[in-house]
């Protein structure tokens, strides 16, 4: 199953130390653990599960951070349905047009710039274009064919403004409860444990080439908290435990590269929601 990531380029290393803004930590929420019992909270139930057929995990990571943020911020009402195609040959292009078409896949940088900067050299805004808009099969060859059809298609506005390194454990718990994600890149040669009837993420994978997957939720299972990781391998999402991210906090993301990604104005959303005791509101 097609799963390559690219290791960022030293200008991509650059650009994501010299703009990242975003810290997070636990005691940003209040009452996160009461949001994430919630099953009404959850997105799981509602992500459209994704078997990707190119080398595009990446740009269906993109995408689905950014569906779950969207959800959070229009008050849990539609999912919306986001282009992975279009994160994908958008950041191919962000990589160098060169790179349009070739398949070979994309950097976590790409598209964290995505998000936060659009496609400055075709004056296309940040986000991520609706799937109606631009379909799955819709996955162009040449710069050329690109640029003139972004140039065209509706973007769906990006939630995110700033990025970050990944917080500590709680912090994440924290993050995903305020609809933040985790833009997460890992080797995929995988020993996999099982929970809860799912494949379990418990020691970080240290070989065997690369793969995206996007943090968006947490449960409680056996008394303890897990990481729910969104993935495109047709099996919605899989557990990551607290020992494997903190594994991954040591490597500090490394060799590919990790995001937390949060919406705009998220403790304001946050706390608004809290008090009025429903969703967040734009």
């Amino acid at each position: 199953m097609p799963s390559e990531l690219l290791q960022p380029t030293i200008d991509e290393i650059r650009w994501a130390t010299a703009t990242r803004k975003v810290s997070v930590s636990a005691g940003d929420f209040d009452d996160w653990e009461k949001v994430l019992r919630d099953p009404r909270n959850s997105p799981l139930a509602v992500m459209q599960v994704e078997r990707q057929q190119r080398n595009d995990c990446q740009g269906n990571a993109t995408a689905n951070g950014e569906e779950y943020r969207s959800w959070v911020v229009s008050g849990r009402r539609t999912m919306p349905v986001l282009s992975e195609m279009y994160a994908y040959n958008a950041s191919e292009y962000l990589m160098g047009p060169q790179n349009v078409g070739r398949d070979s896949g994309t950097s976590m940088h790409a598209g964290v710039r995505l998000l936060t900067e659009g496609i400055p050299r075709l004056q296309v805004q940040p986000g991520v274009a609706a799937e109606s808009r631009w379909p799955y099969s819709q996955y162009f060859r040449s710069a050329s064919q690109f640029e003139a059809a972004a140039r065209r298609v509706e973007i769906v506005p990006s939630h995110v403004t700033e990025h970050g390194p990944l917080p500590s454990f709680e912090g994440m718990l924290a993050a995903v409860a305020a609809g933040g994600t985790g833009h997460i890149g890992t080797f995929w040669s995988v020993r996999w444990s099982s929970l809860n009837g799912r494949r379990l993420m418990d020691t970080l994978p240290t070989s065997g080439g690369g793969h995206a997957t996007e943090i968006i939720w947490a449960e409680h299972v056996q008394g303890r908290w897990y990481l729910c990781v969104w993935n495109s391998h047709g099996d919605g999402f899989y557990y990551m435990s607290q020992r494997c991210y903190e594994q991954l906090l040591s490597r500090r993301g490394e060799p590919f590269g990790c995001f937390v990604l949060m919406p705009d104005r998220a403790q304001e959303r946050y706390y608004n929601r809290l008090e009025n005791g429903g969703g967040y509101f734009a």
